[in-house]
């Protein structure tokens, strides 16, 4: 079931993907101007302390990490990886760094940030092959109009049509495994 919810089932390409991900971003920094009516620049903890009292914008920063989440990981199944797996360790890796950066304030990027250098470059590699790494090929490529032998566009196959075959099913009183 969670691979409907999250989209670990779905592809998504790379245009599709990069402008996606910019169109939430967008979104989000709108939200934010339209709420506070301040942009997001230098200062961020005054913009921090005024999101934090608000609670249309912390349900909007939450969804913006999930719809963020769902694109990373149609991404990742486009590409040909499993999204449970490399979700999973991407999310332990940040966790991990965080943890360093927490326990070791000398390795952490500076003293406002909460990770480390190596979590950073993990984390920009990550987003540069999901930006840039092309994605897989379909297990079942469909065949070139000259490699079936017509003319490609209208050809009668001898297998029976998926509907077609269920209701005859049913007909036949295979429907809901109880025959008489």
């Amino acid at each position: 079931m969670l691979n409907y919810i999250f989209g670990f089932n779905a592809r998504m390409g790379r245009l599709a993907f990069f402008f996606c991900t910019l169109v939430v971003g967008l979104g989000f920094v709108m939200l934010v101007y339209g709420i506070t009516g301040n942009v997001p620049r230098g200062r961020m903890d005054v913009l921090l302390a005024q999101a934090s009292n608000s609670p249309a914008l912390v349900i909007a920063f939450y969804g913006m990490l999930v719809a963020c989440f769902m694109l990373q990981s149609m991404r990742v199944r486009d590409i040909g990886w499993d999204p449970v797996c490399v979700m999973a360790a991407w999310i332990a890796l940040i966790v991990l760094d965080k943890a360093i950066a927490g326990r070791f304030p000398e390795y952490a990027l500076t003293y406002h940030h909460t990770g480390t250098v190596v979590g950073a470059l993990a984390n920009a590699a990550m987003n540069f092959v999901l930006t840039f790494w092309p994605g897989g090929r379909s297990e079942e490529a469909l065949p070139l109009p000259r490699e079936t032998g017509g003319d490609g566009l209208f050809e009668r196959s001898s297998a029976p049509a998926a509907a077609g075959s269920r209701v005859t099913r049913i007909a036949n009183g295979e429907f809901g495994g109880k025959t008489r």
